[in-house]
């Protein structure tokens, strides 16, 4: 597919891919998963990861602290981690996410999300709402609907975020 033509198929402009191209920082999530359903591919796949120990078409095995952070081109932000190897044929997307302390962007995406708090606290802004949770506490939301986070604390906040996509690739 050409640059113009993905740009077009994805709602993302031509300058934004070509940074997105030449960044060692991947894009939001929204973003790539815009640029995902235009090449008819699953999110995770636009994302290196190989921190699979031992991988078969029906499991997947992982040690603590394999593969990379990456950090979110956009300001304001977040890293994340896939915790996946392959995200074909699969519906569930799991990440760890670092939120730093202040608002990350606002993103919406396909599919439905569930996220849990592993450190720190964090607010919710959901449909003009901010939901407060702590550790230990979750969300599960529609990830069609524009949200953010923000990071009252001093040091970084990590997630457990899981989306969930309709379609299967």
């Amino acid at each position: 597919m050409t640059l113009p033509a993905l740009a077009v198929a994805s709602n993302v402009t031509k300058g934004y891919l070509s940074k997105i191209e030449t960044s060692s920082n991947p894009p939001t999530f929204s973003t790539l998963q815009s640029i995902a359903t235009a090449l008819g591919v699953e999110m995770g796949e636009l994302l290196e990861s190989k921190i699979s120990k031992a991988s078969s078409a029906n499991l997947e095995i992982h040690e603590p602290e394999d593969g990379p952070w990456q950090q979110s081109a956009k300001p304001g932000g977040y890293a994340f981690k896939p915790l996946l190897e392959s995200y074909r044929q699969k519906y569930l997307s799991p990440f760890l996410m670092r939120i730093k302390p202040g608002d990350t962007s606002f993103f919406k995406h396909d599919g439905e999300e569930f996220l849990y708090v592993l450190e720190g606290r964090i607010e919710l802004d959901y449909e003009g709402k901010k939901h407060s949770l702590r550790k230990g506490g979750s969300a599960y939301l529609d990830s069609r609907i524009k949200h953010r986070f923000h990071n009252p604390g001093k040091t970084d906040a990590e997630l457990l975020a899981v989306n969930f996509v309709y379609r299967r690739f």
